[in-house]
């Protein structure tokens, strides 16, 4: 294979592993698990009504808050389990903030327990992507919005978005994809009083954290994939919430790195649904 088809798929490879990613293993040949949005199949909840109310109106109270502010930033620490060929479970971790201004404006930035530092960039427009320990960087246009930019990444690269699910303009999914909700009780998280909620969807569980009080920021977010061999487990503690007023367009807007080196990936055109509804 050519150096430059390397880089390419290398390239490939690392957005996969972007903070707003659930990371896979470079060794197992088990299947990808799946997100919080995965869709419960029709008929599979039970007759009887197994969500607590309580923990649906708790968890519609922090979802109506996050989507009213436009703009935050959200600094995290994540753990996430890689289960091997040979069964054995892995632990790793990442570090990472995510600056995000509405409608069309989002900055992440990750450090892996590797070494490994990555960027993206996306201003509206475009989609700026670089590995600053490897030195490549690539761009590729965008849609209009951070939503059809999330779904845009999602349908190329079919693999999960766990934090990313709290990043839409519109949260409602979280509750219709939970056949099970149930107030845990208080907790604290960081020092923070937390409301601990849990739910269950078809094929994961999941668990939210949501500070108590006028500010019900998600606190810490914890997700199993039941099917997945070795139910892995993901969890997201959101050490650092902030809500300024706005950002500076400087840090939405990419500059290449010195020594960076351009790499150019192809983006196919996205579903069209028949519809002609969100693909």
């Amino acid at each position: 294979m050519k150096p430059q088809a390397q880089k390419t798929l290398y390239l490939l490879a690392l957005l996969l592993g972007l903070f707003i990613w659930l990371p896979h293993s470079a060794v197992s040949a088990d299947p990808e698990p799946t997100s919080v949005t995965t869709e419960v199949t029709e008929g599979q909840a039970n007759d009887t009504d197994l969500r607590d109310p309580a923990a649906l109106a708790e968890l519609k109270r922090a979802t109506d808050f996050l989507v009213a502010l436009p703009n935050f930033r959200i600094k995290a620490s994540v753990a996430y389990d890689v289960i091997q060929e040979d069964g054995r479970r892995l632990q790793f971790e990442k570090q990472g903030d995510i600056f995000l201004q509405r409608p069309n404006r989002l900055f992440v930035e990750v450090r892996l327990d590797d070494g490994r530092h990555r960027q993206l960039w996306y201003d509206g427009k475009t989609l700026s992507l670089a590995e600053r320990s490897k030195k490549i960087h690539t761009q590729v246009d965008a849609p209009p919005t951070i939503d059809a930019t999330l779904d845009m990444l999602e349908d190329l690269f079919k693999d999960p978005m766990p934090l990313a699910d709290i990043l839409y303009s519109d949260l409602t999914h979280l509750t219709e994809l939970a056949f099970e909700a149930d107030v845990v009780g208080n907790s604290l998280v960081n020092d923070k009083p937390c409301q601990h909620l849990a739910f269950r969807g078809e094929t994961i569980d999941w668990q939210i954290w949501v500070e108590q009080g006028a500010t019900p920021f998600i606190r810490k977010l914890a997700i199993s994939y039941r099917q997945a061999p070795g139910t892995p487990q993901y969890v997201a503690a959101l050490d650092l919430w902030e809500t300024p007023g706005s950002f500076s367009n400087d840090l939405f807007t990419f500059t290449a790195p010195p020594g960076s080196e351009s790499i150019n990936i192809l983006v196919p055109e996205p579903n069209q649904s028949e519809a002609g509804g969100q693909p």
